[in-house]
């Protein structure tokens, strides 16, 4: 096996200890090989190979995101795509066409040079636009354009027997300009996290960006005076992001480790309000709605700066937020969901509840989608790796979260394997065939990035896997 991927790609890495696991609490697993594509065509090669040799493999860019989905199968492979950085910008028609390794903080630039702009990605700089998009990832004009998987034009992809297929108008006339009006076949590849095809190349929409720009910062008492806040400026249309931060990610930017209890007369939730115009009158029109509409005066951007310097991650995006990232045990983890926005107040009061109990600050995150049609709502945990009796607790926070917020209507993204049980049983009895059907199809001996959307057909596909258990594969009552 590794003389043939030596083949294909060159070289194989068997130093692989820095992809056995992530930030999260999900438990690393050990493959045998690392190999990186430097052309697309690898990978479509290595799919051939892997299907049948029966190996499984795992694709993988930043490897930053919040819940075990680049964590591989125990034996197989993990393929480094961070190499594939092709970026072309049709300025025209404000898409752009890149591959998996390019970044957010590489087309932010690349796009500001033929005035358009993509807002700013709740995520690191480094990571992948590509992995972000076909995760259903979002930013700071998604209160107007919903998620990234929104944006998305077409795809280039692999498929496990190796076939290449390019999805949307690109797959007639060569140019990813829309998604349509040819049947929808890029949907077969968005939200599966690589376990139908792997993607290569994608078409994500930018936008004009306006001359004036702004961002204003509003305090708010309680959850509930946020939640307010949002639900009656989504619907305005005069901004482009309404986001709401709970208190715990002030106290950490300014270096508390371990904050709480929160003093009563501290805010509990603060907004972020960023919107643009290209006139000077009408920036101040939409402020004017905005002092309205908020439970105290919006204080800008960079007059917060002035007194706290400390807090300046929050002013730029895409920004790192090293306070989440860069921490003694170095773990983050989080329950993500798009849900109903006339619940976002108790869902986020029910979900700090969860967390308090548990010991850990109620960071809560939230914010209105494609002109309020849904909402974000995301708890998030800061914790020690290191501890096995901390690690355990946010399992179990991460479980009741889900449990919890599934009540309220609320769906997971970015799903991590260890959710499934709370999310499979529940989903339509058609909708878990229908997945089934399609996974059988287009990976019918399961090698692409096991566990991720478990279905009743991996039992029989995924045991000639090295180092899998099939039954570990099977839905719950199935």
């Amino acid at each position: 096996m590794k003389d043939e991927l030596i083949a294909i790609f060159g070289a194989v890495s068997e130093e692989v200890s820095p992809h056995c696991g992530d930030r999260t609490e999900n438990t690393p697993h050990r493959p045998s090989f690392v190999v990186a594509a430097t052309r697309a065509e690898q990978v479509g090669e290595l799919l051939r190979l892997a299907s049948a040799r029966r190996v499984p493999v795992t694709p993988k860019v930043a490897g930053e995101n919040v819940g075990g989905l680049a964590i591989p199968a125990e034996g197989g492979i993990v393929l480094d795509l961070r190499a594939l950085r092709s970026l072309d910008i049709d300025a025209a028609h404000a898409v752009a066409w890149i591959e998996p390794g390019v970044t957010w903080e590489q087309l932010e630039a690349a796009a500001a040079r033929h005035g358009l702009a993509l807002g700013f990605p709740l995520a690191p700089p480094d990571t992948s636009v590509l992995a972000g998009a076909l995760m259903d990832g979002l930013g700071t004009r998604s209160l107007v354009h919903g998620s990234y998987a929104d944006w998305i034009t077409g795809v280039e992809a692999y498929l496990a027997d190796g076939t290449k297929v390019v999805t949307g108008s690109a797959a007639l006339s060569g140019r990813p300009i829309s998604r349509g009006p040819l049947p929808d076949l890029t949907g077969l590849f968005v939200g599966f996290f690589g376990t139908t095809g792997i993607v290569t190349r994608l078409g994500f929409c930018l936008w004009r960006e306006c001359r004036f720009r702004r961002r204003d910062v509003i305090p708010c008492r309680t959850v509930e005076e946020a939640a307010a806040l949002l639900i009656s400026g989504a619907p305005t249309g005069l901004f482009d992001d309404l986001g709401g931060l709970g208190w715990p990610a002030g106290k950490w930017a300014l270096g508390v480790d371990r904050p709480g209890p929160r003093d009563p007369g501290e805010p509990e939730v603060f907004v972020v309000a960023d919107y643009g115009a290209d006139d000077e009158r009408e920036l101040g029109r939409r402020r004017k709605v905005l002092t309205a509409l908020s439970p105290a005066e919006p204080v800008p951007v960079d007059d917060l700066l002035h007194l706290c310097p400390e807090l300046a991650p929050f002013a730029k995006l895409p920004t790192r937020l090293s306070f989440l990232l860069d921490h003694p045990g170095g773990g983050l983890s989080w329950v993500g969901t798009y849900g109903p926005l006339d619940r976002l107040a108790e869902g986020a009061r029910t979900g700090s509840r969860i967390l308090e109990q548990r010991g850990f600050p109620p960071l809560v995150v939230a914010r209105p989608m494609k002109g309020g049609h849904y909402a974000v709502l995301r708890l998030i945990e800061r914790f020690d790796r290191r501890d096995p009796e901390e690690t355990e607790r946010v399992r179990e926070a991460n479980v009741a979260l889900a449990r919890a917020l599934i009540d309220l209507g609320y769906v997971p993204y970015k799903c991590p394997a260890a959710l499934h049980g709370e999310v499979l049983p529940r989903l339509d009895p058609g909708f878990r065939t229908l997945l089934s059907r399609v996974k059988r199809a287009l990976d019918p001996h399961g090698i692409l990035n096991p566990d991720r959307w478990p279905d009743d057909a991996t039992a029989d596909t995924q045991s000639s896997c090295p180092g899998r258990d099939p039954a570990a594969t099977l839905l719950p009552g199935s």
